[in-house]
């Protein structure tokens, strides 16, 4: 993963080390993680510090060394556009744009957000940041401040019993404990987040500022005009085919549903990992390639190439996500289960966001036992619609998977194994459905024309 890099984000990410690194002795610690932690106006106990640094201690010594935390970086940065948007929350407190950030200018922005800071809280500030000693905040101490603290939120925030504080909580704290970074971390809504990527921080640092109350209208609009497009940027899913056909002959079978239905969404449609083993259903339908993504035997008892499967996919989903739901027809959608139940028990894609949402079309749950006493172990919760056909020969089957899921919406259609043809009442209820998604989990609220008519 390291190699990826670049030798300027190596040294970028040594320096945001060195930031947590207090002693410089090469490793993070748990008190010097709780330094960190402190500064950012928490308090974990001792325990709770030694489980964040088990969460990245490949070598399991205790403490984080430079390579751990390299490698743990290179798999979470994403550096597409995230230098942009830190320039962006730079001009919200650079005020005459002189490349500076001054205290009259940090003042200001503190002022706007409700604090009324003494002029040695303001210079205290300053000084976290202020690695020449100038007396003032330029953009590279900036970004080296940034980088390291928002990169603890990466890090070590993923588990699910912590959680930011409310702003409320947080505006009663003495304002010196807050620092530079807690100025920062004021202008965005951290409660019950969780982060993964250092693009995913910055973008709610700089969009949530819009629901913070004590916000003036001038900085409120400072904070809207800094929000660059990503902000719009769609909720994606992963898009599995059956079995012995393609990716784009599953688009295509997605593609005669109203378009209004996933609008809001990118659909990507990968090709199964294994070329198909026999003859394909959609000869002389579709053209060839076809694609398979294991091999199974007649009773659905045994797989072959399984482990592969679930190892690429993986891959895959890291490579190119990160993913919000996913959506399956027959082979791909019982995949797409397995891949939920296992990520929901830990098994798999422990560095990926929780996946949101699930689409089955005929999907069925694996019959080895020793599959389903993990990945069926619970109620899988999280939001999921389930198509059963009336003539489909794994209807019982589609039946059982709806029903390893968490309240789940089962839409019936009177067609047999395939992907069906919506009417208007399925249009109307697949529609509402991925508006409560984009309404709960994306960017706001979309217009659905199916939802409309």
């Amino acid at each position: 993963m390291a190699d990826q890099l670049t030798d300027d984000q190596i040294s970028e990410f040594k320096e945001a080390f060195s930031l947590f690194d207090k002693d410089g002795d090469g490793c993070i610690t748990t008190k010097e993680l709780g330094t960190v932690m402190r500064s950012l106006g928490q308090n974990p106990t001792e325990a709770e510090l030694q489980d964040m640094i088990n969460e990245v201690d490949a070598d399991g010594n205790g403490t984080i060394d430079f390579p751990e935390f390299l490698n743990l970086m290179a798999r979470k940065m994403k550096d597409t556009d995230s230098e942009e948007e830190l320039k962006e929350a730079f001009r919200v407190f650079d005020k005459d744009q002189n490349g500076f950030i001054s205290a009259a200018e940090l003042r200001h922005v503190m002022t706007n957000l409700g604090e009324k800071l003494t002029d040695e809280e303001v210079d205290e500030m300053i000084r976290e940041a202020d690695v020449d000693g100038d007396g003032q905040i330029n953009y590279e101490e900036f970004v080296k401040v940034m980088m390291a603290k928002l990169l603890l939120l990466i890090t070590f925030y993923r588990t699910p019993k912590w959680s930011w504080r409310t702003l409320e909580q947080w505006h009663d704290e003495p304002s010196p404990r807050k620092g530079l970074v807690g100025a920062i971390n004021h202008v965005g809504r951290f409660d019950g987040l969780l982060l993964f990527s250092i693009e995913e921080a910055i973008e709610v640092l700089t969009s949530s500022a819009l629901i913070f109350p004590s916000l003036s209208e001038t900085l409120r609009m400072e904070m809207e005009n800094s929000m660059d497009e990503k902000k719009k940027k769609k909720m994606k899913i992963l898009c599995l085919h059956g079995f012995r056909t393609s990716g784009s002959f599953f688009k295509k079978q997605i593609g005669r549903w109203d378009p209004s239905i996933f609008a809001a969404f990118d659909l990507d449609f990968p090709d199964g990992i294994f070329p198909a083993g026999g003859k394909s259903d959609i000869e002389g339908l579709f053209p060839p390639p076809y694609f398979e993504w294991f091999q199974f035997n007649k009773g659905f008892t045994e797989y072959t190439n399984l482990e592969e499967c679930i190892t690429y996919l993986c891959d895959y989903i890291m490579t190119n996500g990160p993913f919000d739901g996913l959506l399956g027809f027959s082979q791909g959608a019982t995949l797409s289960a397995l891949l939920l139940g296992y990520q929901a028990q830990g098994k798999v894609l422990k560095d990926h966001p929780p996946l949101k949402f699930f689409v089955s079309i005929s999907g069925s749950k694996f019959r080895d036992p020793s599959i389903c006493d993990v990945a069926y172990k619970d109620p899988i919760k999280l939001k999921s619609v389930h198509f059963v056909g009336a003539k489909d020969w794994l209807k019982l089957r589609s039946e059982e998977l709806a029903s390893a899921f968490h309240n789940p919406l089962i839409i019936r259609h009177p067609q047999g194994h395939v992907v069906p043809r919506l009417d208007e009442e399925a249009t109307r209820q697949l529609s509402d459905w991925t508006k409560g998604i984009i309404v709960e989990h994306g960017n706001g609220p979309v217009t659905s024309k199916a939802a409309e008519t």
